[in-house]
């Protein structure tokens, strides 16, 4: 285009011929060297874009490209070469070579800053090694991945191969693995039980498990329970399940891991053992003699029975406390020596054999008691030594204060058969007199025909005659010092009923009274209060025929005092009542009565009249 704008131009350019003359020679040298170059040129750029369509991973691609348009330009600057030697193009020329010097110039400026990242590029040698690294790695990987298959495989083997039930499960319970033990116990196939809770694998208690797992902790991560099931099966089972928690290094809980036992051989066993143990204990402990156990080496006392604390009042507790001190505490000093040389005398013993020996021992009471004791050898050290020897006393104090007893029995019993008899005689004559007095008032009582003197002998018949019941109980009751008071009181209440002539029917006598024994100088104060409280009743808690109860109970409070109570739902005394000061003789002789016992008198007068005397079980 430019070069027409100058055809018209007064001056013309020559073609660049002329420049070498038109010489053959020299014009086809330049003609086929620019074509040539410019052919090398055009082929290159081809070559290039064939080198980068082809590796796309080829760092810098786009400088390949660049360097193509590069040499694409710099062809074309041939070609013109060739043209203009018959064509005067030179500002056709001029303006390819401009825009080969600007794409020169861009790639040259690209170039410099691509020199430092292609540099850092690894050198063929340095690929080579890390290649051969890599080589190495990749066969190490493998060698380490068949290595972790061929472990996988045995640990694989070795999980399904045990007779322990493994299982693995997530936070949530589900199961992530189970060996064929737990198959075959749950009785699903493993395809059924993968992703299913283990809760539902097998009938265990869900709650307890999960209250148990619950407690494992990083620091504490294992712990075993027990527990009973029912398997599929329908067999009762014992399991022990041996329970971790994996935890990842931040300490969250990524898995539990469950191995189970079946324990039930073991705990039949056990059972088994703890019944036999329970059953020995029961008979060694119910036997009727004392069993030990001694430590011939620590010389203490490591074992004994029940019956050790009937027979010698301390329990198995205090036996073992005493420790070494056992024998200097319970033996007689005259057996202690004797039995301080046991040890050598077990040297000589064989197993099996039994010696015989007697001991006095000492009760927790302070009396001594005679033991009739067979002992056995019961252990050996691991050298052969006798260690412990089981033993079985016989309380024989009995068989020996017989013997002892039997001449001083035969002293003492024709004393006492002259004194017993002595004594009944006294007894029996008492109570004959107090029978005569007794019979006169009565005659006395019939003959008279005031009312009021009537009634004061009347009450004078009863009193001797609550003197005599207790004479005679004595006379007739096999011990002549005490008497019987749940024998004598309700006889005594009975006849004074009989003696005020109360209708049938119409008052309820209710006594109750305690296994009690007192002597006779407690017993007539007794019964002369029960006299007057008794007939003091009879006589006007009732008036005009009128129906009721009269309760007498006499009971025990300690072991020193009594309670004795005389009750009626009659028509009660007036109050407040002073005993001292009562027109009464009956109630004056209650008052001086309950003081003479150091007792202590309570009147309740409220729908009746309650007399409470709490009273001396002896007169001190």
């Amino acid at each position: 285009m430019l070069e027409l704008i100058h055809l018209g131009a007064p001056l013309s350019f020559i073609p660049h011929g002329h420049c070498y003359l038109w010489q053959p020679r020299l014009v086809w040298l330049h003609v086929t060297s620019d074509a040539l170059i410019a052919l090398s040129y055009y082929s290159i750029p081809v070559t290039l874009v064939y080198l980068v369509r082809q590796r796309r991973d080829l760092p810098f691609d786009w400088i390949f490209l660049l360097f193509g348009l590069f040499i694409i330009a710099c062809g074309t600057t041939h070609v013109m070469d060739v043209w203009t030697l018959w064509h005067p193009n030179y500002w056709t020329s001029g303006t390819i070579k401009l825009a080969t010097a600007a794409v020169s110039f861009y790639t040259a400026i690209s170039l410099v800053p691509t020199v430092p990242k292609v540099l850092a590029l690894p050198s063929p040698s340095q690929l080579a090694a890390a290649n051969h690294r890599l080589e190495h790695e990749v066969i190490e990987r493998k060698r380490i991945e068949e290595s972790l298959r061929q472990s996988e495989a045995r640990y694989r083997a070795i999980v399904e191969d045990q007779t322990e039930m493994v299982c693995r499960f997530k936070p949530d319970g589900t199961l992530s693995f189970v060996n064929e033990p737990y198959c075959r116990c749950s009785q699903r196939p493993q395809e059924q039980l993968l992703g299913t809770l283990f809760t539902d694998a097998l009938p265990v208690d869900g709650e307890a498990i999960w209250a148990h797992l619950r407690t494992l902790t990083p620091e504490a991560p294992s712990a075993t329970v027990e527990e009973c099931i029912t398997a599929p099966s329908g067999d009762v089972i014992w399991l022990q399940w041996s329970d971790r928690a994996i935890f990842d290094a931040q300490g969250q809980l990524i898995e539990y891991q469950s191995v189970g036992r079946d324990i039930t051989q073991r705990k039949w066993a056990e059972n088994a053992l703890e019944t036999s143990q329970r059953f020995n204990q029961k008979i060694a402990d119910t036997a009727p003699v004392l069993l030990y156990v001694y430590d011939l080496i620590n010389d203490c006392n490591i074992y004994a029975n029940g019956e050790a604390a009937n027979l010698l009042g301390y329990t198995p507790d205090d036996l073992l406390d005493m420790g070494s001190n056992l024998l200097p505490t319970i033996l007689h000093p005259d057996d202690l020596a004797e039995y301080s040389d046991r040890y050598s005398r077990w040297l000589g013993l064989r197993d099996g054999e039994i010696a015989q020996s007697e001991y006095r021992m000492q009760h927790s009471n302070g009396e001594w008691r005679y033991f009739q004791c067979q002992e056995t050898l019961f252990a050996r050290t691991p050298e052969g030594a006798p260690q412990q020897i089981l033993g079985a006393a016989i309380d024989i104090t009995a068989v020996k204060q017989l013997e002892e007893l039997r001449k001083a029995e035969e002293r003492l019993q024709t004393s006492l058969r002259e004194k017993e008899v002595l004594l009944k005689e006294v007894h029996h004559r008492v109570k004959n007199n107090l029978q005569m007095v007794y019979s006169l008032l009565r005659l006395q009582y019939r003959r008279v025909q005031d009312p009021q003197v009537a009634e004061i002998l009347l009450d004078s018949q009863n009193r001797v005659k609550a003197i005599a019941f207790i004479h005679e109980k004595l006379y007739r009751s096999g011990d002549l010092t005490l008497v019987n008071l749940t024998q004598y009181i309700p006889t005594l209440a009975s006849s004074l009923f009989h003696s005020h002539t109360v209708t049938p029917g119409m008052v309820e006598l209710r006594t109750h009274v305690d296994e009690i024994f007192v002597d006779i100088d407690t017993a007539i104060p007794y019964g002369l209060l029960i006299n007057e409280l008794v007939s003091n009743a009879i006589k006007y808690a009732f008036p005009e025929n009128r129906a009721g109860t009269i309760e007498l109970t006499l009971r025990t409070i300690t072991e020193d005092q009594l309670l004795l109570t005389v009750r009626d739902d009659g028509v009660g005394l007036p109050v407040p009542i002073d005993l001292a000061k009562a027109d009464s003789l009956g109630l004056k002789l209650v008052n001086d009565l309950v003081r003479q016992l150091n007792g202590q008198l309570q009147i309740h007068s409220h729908q009746g009249t309650e007399f409470t005397i709490t009273l001396p079980r002896n007169r001190s």
